[in-house]
């Protein structure tokens, strides 16, 4: 009865004096109220009615995280960015965005991710993963504990990245059994981090060449004889999702883990990204594919903040830049990436970097020079405008052929490289300038980089 309701909570009983006044004042305005709610329901039920409604609205507003928690499910909408008492994830796959949270998080679900959020919370667990929820990712997140009690993210799971945790008991909990991995983050502004379980480490060695030469037009991008399907612009919003054998005309925006797009052609003329691994997207796989970008002014492949995945066999070509790189873990493997287009200006590369760690480079053929102009553009390798402070770790370029550019590796100096090995790759002789430029003591290079016309050392 939301009339009566609003008549008992905003019309109070006038005050006198006199008690007996009062009390005809009383019976006067709740035949009045009985009146406008029709005069089937009597004064009791009426108030008692009124009272249920305000209960509901305190229980509701208690329950309204809850019911809410389920920020963004697997579809791909985004959370609303607003302040919430609590949240109770048990939907697969959703993501909490830049949501105020005064009070905890529960995790109860599969691969949800939780990033550009704040929380605020005086009880025991600010953000909790529950035993059997696997996949959890908290990005860019900060965690104020109000309480002595009060810990950071328990029990473990999880990756954390770029995390703040401030004033905790606990901060980041994380046992042998259910181990965290936490990467460049802070415990009450100190940096912190807890590495993945170390694993035999690989050693990579120059690929040798394949039966059919350097990596080129005839020996990457859509297999012959593939019959593509048509296809327009796409958003991948679901888990493991497989593109095969498509020829996509529009762009391509993976938000989703473990992604995979394999012998397609992906042509368009956008001044964004013909494919784009959006931030916090990790392990996609693009092999066997063609990007065209139609003499735009787009980026082929863009990797952001926080992504991860591999490129292998791919033939990139027609933009203004070919592949960018701002995430960990990302691979770009015996791909062809060529005849960039000159913009005004323009500062066009084949490969640029601008943050990540464990970035790496093995068997491609990377040619910013255009012979067809005789223009060698900016840099095969560009390392620079870095994202942030964090340097760039564990960078390893090897086996690679290299031709162009202002330099054709603009190595990254000022402290912008923590730790590169560059190894067995390859020079051509159509540069500006010169072969390296800009690189400092935390890159390792040797004699085995050389001019591939007389196999000799390129620096």
């Amino acid at each position: 009865m939301p009339v009566a309701r609003a008549l008992i909570r905003r019309a109070p009983t006038p005050r006198a004096e006199n008690p007996q006044l009062s009390n005809i004042m009383s019976t006067s305005l709740t035949r009045v109220l009985v009146a406008a709610v029709g005069t089937a329901m009597s004064l009791g039920a009426l108030q008692s009615s009124a009272g249920a409604l305000d209960s509901a609205d305190r229980s509701g507003a208690d329950r309204g995280a809850d019911a809410t928690a389920a920020a963004k499910p697997a579809a791909g909408s985004k959370s609303e960015s607003k302040e919430r008492k609590r949240l109770t994830i048990t939907k697969d796959g959703t993501v909490v965005d830049g949501a105020r949270v005064h009070g905890s998080i529960s995790v109860k679900a599969d691969n949800v991710t939780i990033k550009d959020t704040t929380v605020k919370f005086g009880g025991y667990h600010s953000i909790r993963i529950f035993p059997g929820a696997e996949g959890t990712k908290i990005l860019r997140t900060t965690i104020k504990c109000r309480a002595n009690r009060t810990n950071g993210i328990v029990f473990g799971n999880y990756l954390a990245r770029k995390v703040r945790v401030n004033d905790c008991r606990n901060d980041f909990m994380s046992s042998k059994r259910n181990p965290a991995v936490v990467l460049k983050s802070w415990v009450d502004g100190k940096p912190f981090e807890i590495k993945a379980p170390t694993t035999t480490t690989t050693v990579l060695t120059p690929p040798p060449p394949p039966s059919t030469g350097r990596p080129n037009a005839s020996n990457t991008g859509v297999p012959a004889g593939t019959k593509l399907r048509p296809s327009g612009g796409m958003t991948i919003t679901e888990d493991g999702t497989v593109i095969d054998a498509l020829h996509v005309q529009g762009s391509i925006t993976i938000e989703a883990d473990n992604v995979t797009i394999r012998n397609s052609l992906i042509q368009t003329d956008t001044d964004g990204y013909p494919i784009h691994v959006d931030g916090g997207a990790t392990g996609a796989l693009i092999e066997n594919v063609e990007i065209d970008n139609m003499g735009g002014t787009g980026i082929g492949i863009l990797f952001s903040t926080d992504s991860s995945g591999t490129v292998r066999r791919a033939n990139i070509h027609s933009a203004e830049d070919g592949v960018r790189i701002q995430g960990d873990d990302v691979s770009l493997e015996y791909s062809y990436v060529h005849d960039l287009q000159r913009q005004p200006g323009g500062h066009h590369d084949t490969v640029q970097i601008r943050s990540g760690d464990n970035i790496t480079l093995l068997g491609n053929t990377l040619l910013p020079y255009v012979e067809s102009t005789g223009d060698p553009m900016n840099a095969a390798l560009q390392i620079g405008s870095l994202l942030g402070d964090d340097q760039i770790s564990n960078l390893r370029v090897v086996g690679n052929y290299m031709n162009g550019g202002n330099y054709t590796i603009n190595g990254g100096s000022d402290g912008i490289v923590d730790s590169a090995v560059y190894s067995g790759n390859r020079f051509g002789r159509d540069y500006r300038y010169g072969v390296v430029g800009n690189m400092d003591g935390a890159s390792t290079w040797d004699n085995t980089n050389v001019w591939d016309d007389s196999s000799s050392p390129a620096r």
